[in-house]
């Protein structure tokens, strides 16, 4: 773990809490103190100083070994901790605790309003696949972009959803391999619950709560022996943003919905490509962990017309790229809401098709025609749009 002084070399949320302190009246030094002493107590290096000992005495258990491994999340946590111990009394001077009782109450304060950053990391945590500590570098990145939140947060919500009906989907037992049950254990695939955890999609509240579960693999399912899960190949995503898929949250769910098969096939090491499209086409490159990566296809939105054509051009361009490479067994992904084929779109299906490529198409509110439609593996139009609808029409397909 680093020292306080790396840390605050490295991490600009703890010298912003230092500079908030001196605007509330604290001297650098005083500053400077208290950040030093938060983060001891933060990260459980000891110090005998009333402050360290009321952070470490009240440090919540469930980010015990989180804060003591990950500098990153600790510098948030001191942060957080440190602003609260620095503030000031109704006279307008500084009023640090005197006695433990005061300290750990003013510690306690602290650690709430870090457990809200904690809730914000943990959205994106299962909106990225990364587990929590890999979430708070993603989550520094958050929350120095210049994105909307609110949006990137709502991805991530329905990313998770769509993730736990992807799983069932694709934990379907292949063909010619015995199996039989062994007992029960956690985890989350869909079709191996028990039939008291489906028992709670019966009520709203249950049903949220096993969602949950089903996301982090605390669920309770089936133990089977012999089982065997299907080879899979890397996916190319081509992903419409142009300016219409800002209407009726159609760039929410396109977004989640990449999440979602996106960490699909990183639990099989398998890499991705996402082609961002409208007129012109952006791509991200997303190899197994690269959960900034993700981040950054996340806040991506090209705007301006639709040129499908183009999309699945460059969609073969990296299927092509990824066969040089050894990578083989790609399928193409195309979400859209319709617009302008484009003049190659016939070339470039005679190239997916040469490569033994596979191509699903998915149309939102405006119903696709011709090729798109008909030479597609698998076709779905989703009239209205409904982000429920789209969970369940993406994860059929892709399971197939």
């Amino acid at each position: 773990m680093l020292t306080y002084h790396q840390a605050k070399r490295r991490h600009a949320m703890l010298r912003d809490a230092i500079a908030g302190g001196q605007r509330r009246g604290f001297s650098q030094p005083e500053a400077e103190a208290v950040a030093e002493n938060v983060w001891r107590g933060v990260v459980g290096t000891g110090g005998a100083d009333l402050i360290g000992v009321a952070v470490a005495d009240t440090t919540p258990t469930e980010y015990a070994t989180l804060l003591a491994t990950d500098d990153i999340a600790a510098a948030f946590a001191t942060a957080a901790v440190a602003g609260v111990f620095l503030r000031t009394g109704p006279d307008g001077r500084a009023d640090l605790p005197t006695t433990p009782h005061a300290g750990r109450q003013r510690a306690y304060e602290g650690w709430a309003e870090f457990r809200e950053l904690a809730d914000q990391a943990g959205h994106l945590e299962h909106g990225t696949g990364a587990d929590m500590s890999a979430a708070w570098p993603v989550f520094q990145a958050y929350q120095e972009a210049n994105v909307d939140k609110v949006k990137l947060q709502r991805i991530a919500e329905l990313a998770g959803r769509m993730l736990v009906l992807l799983k069932g989907q694709r934990s379907k037992r292949a063909r010619g391999v015995p199996e039989e049950v062994a007992g029960v254990e956690l985890g989350g695939e869909f079709g191996q619950l028990l039939p008291t955890e489906y028992a709670r999609l019966a009520h709203p509240a249950t049903k949220r709560e096993l969602f949950g579960r089903l996301a982090k693999r605390q669920a309770q399912q089936l133990q089977r022996e012999g089982k065997e899960r299907k080879g899979r190949g890397p996916l190319v995503i081509a992903l419409d943003e142009s300016g219409s898929m800002k209407k009726h949250d159609k760039d929410i769910w396109g977004k989640a919905a990449m999440t979602a098969l996106t960490r699909i096939a990183w639990e099989d090491k398998r890499p991705v490509r996402v082609v961002h499209f409208s007129t012109a086409t952006r791509t991200h490159r997303l190899d197994p962990g690269d959960h900034a990566g993700l981040l950054k296809a996340q806040t991506s939105f090209l705007d301006g017309g639709t040129d499908i054509g183009v999309a699945i051009d460059v969609a073969s361009d990296e299927v092509a790229d990824m066969a040089r490479a050894g990578i083989h067994g790609a399928d193409v992904v195309l979400i859209s809401d319709g617009g302008d084929a484009g003049a190659r779109v016939h070339e470039s299906l005679d190239k997916l098709e040469q490569a033994q490529v596979r191509l699903w198409s998915v149309a939102i509110q405006v119903p696709f025609s011709g090729e798109l439609k008909n030479r597609a593996a698998e076709y779905i139009y989703l009239q209205d749009g409904k982000s429920s609808e789209a969970i369940e029409a993406v994860g059929a397909a892709v399971a197939k």
